[in-house]
């Protein structure tokens, strides 16, 4: 039955990944095949892409990774000072990690961009950022939180976990009365076309996007013409 089952989610486009599969897709790339072959040992309907994708990040969740010691730490800190201001952070990191060679774990990626974050110098950066502005230009897709790191040359793990927090803070999903009653003064106040991005600022509780999803449902329950 479980078999039948199997077969009928895979005709479906489905695929339910179990351990002999990743030992069957590890043991066929071990062998040379390509991982087009590997998906279709599995699959009829399983891309090489997905099944690249899951067995990269089978095997990394099974891969033991020391603990980052002391000294790797002090001299992350050391280089982290001394090339604060001089390059940009993207550079840095890749900069520390080759200086000493770490490699590309991510708990090495993380550590030096907490220790870039709690640096005084980008420690000014990040509280100069307005997040209100930011929020409403990745909400209208005018920018994304990795090329607005970049720009603001900050690291992008700490910016988008600022953000996710800020976020919450910044904008409920509830609007109050005096919420309501502002944009619709607003709104029917413009002798042209909105300016929700304005409006945000302003209200500062709110993101862009909410003000014009707002403005769309008083519409159609008649509270605005």
């Amino acid at each position: 039955m479980d078999d039948c089952i199997r077969i009928h989610d895979m005709l479906q486009g489905k695929f339910k990944w179990t351990e002999a599969d990743y030992e069957q897709a590890t043991a066929l790339r071990a062998k040379g095949l390509a991982w087009k072959e590997v998906a279709r040992h599995l699959s009829p309907t399983l891309s090489f892409q997905n099944a690249c994708l899951a067995v990269w990040r089978y095997l990394s969740s099974k891969q033991v990774q020391k603990p980052i010691s002391a000294d790797e730490l002090d001299d992350i800190s050391r280089l982290v000072d001394g090339y604060a201001g001089k390059y940009p952070v993207v550079e840095i990191i890749d900069k520390i990690r080759k200086r000493l060679d770490l490699g590309n774990r991510c708990s090495y990626h993380l550590k030096i961009s907490s220790r870039i974050a709690a640096h005084p110098h980008y420690q000014a950066k990040l509280r100069d950022i307005d997040y209100n502005d930011l929020a409403n230009r990745i909400a209208i897709g005018q920018t994304t939180t990795k090329l607005a790191a970049i720009e603001l040359d900050v690291p992008q793990s700490v910016l988008a976990s600022r953000m996710r927090i800020l976020k919450g803070k910044l904008y409920s999903s509830k609007w109050t009365e005096e919420e309501t009653c502002k944009l619709v003064n607003y709104v029917q106040g413009c002798v042209s076309k909105s300016d929700y991005i304005y409006f945000s600022k302003v209200l500062g509780t709110k993101s862009a996007n909410q003000c014009n999803n707002k403005v769309r449902h008083l519409k159609r329950n008649g509270a605005l013409p």
